[in-house]
């Protein structure tokens, strides 16, 4: 009986390990992620549960994951020039650890984004022919639990049965499930492709709590940094923290607004500083000469030349109108027209009893520049045509005699309205021509 028994065990492990190598071996392969999008943590796991899922069919010897990361150490040290192999994500490189782990054939699985959905894809590749046998692939919206599904349709395909893992217990660490829909990430995927505010503002509106909520929202926040930083006033700051209290650049936001209020208030102190002082500089010759009317009285000698050779005393006004002002800037000043009205009285320097007087109307134009001295405000030039009436006075007679007279002079016109005048002019026209030198002070009023 006990050798019956020894035989009949002997039969059932020759069976066994008959039927063991009529299974292929499997080596499962890492994901390699084309899209970008997915985090390693993720799939590390749907990677160790494809393996588990492949596993769970009795179809294959699956190639344990230990085993294969002690000979992709290996490959690596071999080809460690090559970039390829430091991920071993590349097809040839699986490959060629398919190889070297003497496996018949290896899955290899790519992650892929377009149109908004990703795209898993499986391949089993024959190693031996280096060719893909089978194929199949499957459209999720990148969440965990529509990933385990599509994996799930995917090895059905594959190993041609279907598979039941609802009740598996598997090795890798459960993660929360997030609560979005296909329209949520084909409307994340259409804002990151926008890559405005507007579509992140748009997502937030209908999404705020979706799976590319905390994106939204940081990619605001940068942006509404940016646009404070390239602004940089108070207003833009206080908008930003408006909007985002505990931004990222909330501690440069409130220290921006510190020093912008400190410098606002020292250019605040420094105009109130330049309108005291520019008030304290405002004189009594500037209001009287923005006025459109403008008075001056003068007082001054004369020396007369060419004909009479006398000295004499001169007063007069002057009635002038403002008919053009530049209030600062280059050539700041004042364009002035008017007339004049002199009594000019000479008294004989030789043994001549000559003496006369003349009375010269004359019509006044000139510029007086704005100076930025203070005592000194205006310095003008001006030139005056007209007519001169000669009154002449000699012994027991005289005469009254008319001629054409000018003037051009130079007068500078001080804080306190004091004017001083000096010039030349002459008369021409009469048998008596005749130049003069003369110098006026007097007053604007």
């Amino acid at each position: 009986m006990k050798k019956i028994c020894l035989i009949l065990l002997f039969l059932f492990s020759f069976c066994g390990l008959f039927a063991d190598d009529e299974k292929l071996k499997l080596a499962v392969m890492e994901f390699e992620d084309l899209s970008g999008r997915i985090s390693p943590e993720m799939l590390a796991s749907a990677t160790e549960y494809i393996r588990i899922v492949f596993a769970s069919t009795n179809r294959y010897i699956i190639i344990s994951k230990d085993r294969q990361k002690e000979t992709i150490r290996d490959i690596r040290k071999k080809y460690n020039t090559d970039p390829r192999y430091r991920t071993c994500t590349d097809k040839n490189c699986q490959i060629r650890l398919g190889q070297a782990l003497s496996a018949d054939m290896i899955v290899k699985t790519t992650v892929s984004l377009f149109a908004g959905l990703y795209t898993i894809s499986s391949e089993l590749i024959d190693l031996e022919k280096e060719a893909t046998i089978i194929g199949a692939k499957e459209d999720c919206d990148g969440s965990e639990e529509e990933l385990k599904q599509a994996i799930d349709k995917i090895v059905e395909k594959i190993a041609g049965i279907e598979t039941d893992t609802k009740n598996e217990i598997t090795t890798y660490e459960e993660k929360p499930q997030k609560n979005s829909s296909n329209r949520d990430s084909i409307a994340c995927e259409y804002a990151r492709s926008e890559s405005d505010d507007f579509a992140w503002r748009v997502y937030l509106e209908k999404y705020p709590n979706g799976e590319c909520a905390a994106e939204a929202r940081e990619t605001l926040d940068k942006s509404a940094c940016r646009k404070a930083e390239k602004r940089n006033s108070a207003d833009a700051w206080k908008e930003y923290l408006a909007e985002f209290p505990d931004g990222e650049c909330e501690f440069k936001a409130r220290t921006t607004l510190q020093k912008l209020k400190a410098k606002e208030k020292n250019e605040a102190e420094s105009r109130e500083k330049a309108a005291a002082l520019q008030e304290n500089f405002y004189s009594p010759a500037d209001e009287r000469m923005d006025n459109t009317f403008t008075g001056r009285y003068n007082f001054g000698i004369l020396a007369n030349f060419n004909y009479y050779d006398k000295f004499g005393l001169s007063t007069g006004f002057d009635f002038d109108f403002n008919v053009f002002s530049k209030p600062d800037g280059g050539g700041a000043g004042n364009l002035f027209v008017g007339l004049g009205f002199d009594l000019q009285f000479y008294l004989p320097i030789k043994s001549d009893n000559y003496i006369f007087m003349e009375i010269p109307i004359l019509a006044n134009f000139g510029y007086d520049f704005k100076v930025n001295t203070y005592a000194i405000r205006y310095i003008g030039f001006w030139f005056s045509p007209g007519l001169n009436i000669t009154a002449v006075f000699y012994d027991d007679d005289g005469d009254i005699e008319k001629a054409f007279a000018w003037e051009l002079g130079f007068d500078m016109i001080f804080r306190s309205r004091f004017t001083v005048n000096l010039g030349f002019g002459g008369n021409a026209g009469n048998y008596r021509d005749s130049s003069h030198f003369f110098f006026n002070i007097g007053t604007i009023f």
